[in-house]
């Protein structure tokens, strides 16, 4: 699992409609029931998503 530092770089990386992409995608997956550690798992989850779809 990616670390929030990681992930932080990874999503500086990535084009203004990736991260907008990512960020709607992220309020779909969202629950405001959620814990600090789930969240950072679904972010780390849409990173990977992205970076698969952006390899293809």
């Amino acid at each position: 699992m990616s670390t929030v530092a990681e992930i932080k770089q990874a999503v500086s990386k990535l084009p203004q409609r990736k991260k907008l992409a990512l960020v709607q995608w992220l309020h779909t997956q969202v629950d405001d029931r959620l814990n600090d550690e789930e969240m950072m798992t679904l972010a780390a989850e849409g990173a990977r998503a992205l970076d698969k779809r952006e390899a293809a």
